[in-house]
């Protein structure tokens, strides 16, 4: 092969793979109802919501401001935060999930629709200097974060992991109950993917 050709092969190649990257990050399509995907087969009750507002306006609501605790507000917390906008930006299902382990309260799980943003969000965590989060290392090839808040219900847990599509929070006694989600998400698990409530 001549010099010339062995360049062409090299910059079509090189170009092929930046398309790929670029199509990754950028171009993840809609896949409607995945966020039922990550929820587990077992839980009592399951609520799909469009987006943001429509779980705000729900009577789930409710419910997740008791199990958040110590007057907490989810519509507050929607608010005041800055990541709200990306990590809740599409739909949303909402669940009380099994005990994995003999707990006193309900677990409450939450995955969310982030389709391109994922590596963007994943850099943006990795990346953060804030105290409350706490990385626990990788479930399977996802990264899991745990949210130290000294105003969440005393004895629970926030965690959360984002996958190539979803954000998946989890708030329970164990921040390991997080993992049936993902377990869940990548197919080790049976999903509950219709709707209970």
């Amino acid at each position: 092969m001549n010099a010339p050709f062995k360049f062409g092969i090299k910059i079509g190649l090189g170009a092929l793979f930046a398309g790929a990257i670029v199509a990754y990050a950028f171009v993840q399509p809609f896949e409607p109802d995945a966020v039922r995907g990550a929820i587990p087969y077992g839980a009592s009750f399951v609520f799909k919501a469009e987006s943001l507002g429509d779980l705000l306006q729900s009577p789930v609501r409710g419910q997740l401001d008791k199990a958040l605790g110590a007057g907490n507000s989810l519509r507050e917390i929607a608010e005041s935060s800055a990541w709200t906008k990306q990590v809740a930006a599409a739909e949303i299902a909402v669940a009380d999930i099994p005990f994995r382990s003999a707990g006193a309260r309900k677990s409450w799980a939450a995955a969310s629709w982030v389709g391109w943003r994922s590596p963007w969000l994943r850099w943006r965590l990795e990346h953060a200097r804030d105290d409350r989060l706490d990385f626990m290392g990788k479930h399977s090839v996802w990264p899991v974060w745990r949210y130290d808040a000294p105003d969440i219900a005393r004895g629970m847990s926030l965690t959360f992991a984002l996958t190539d599509n979803l954000f998946i929070v989890c708030l329970s006694e164990s921040p390991t109950d997080i993992f049936l989600l993902l377990d869940t998400y990548d197919g080790r698990h049976p999903a509950a993917r219709h709707d209970k409530g």
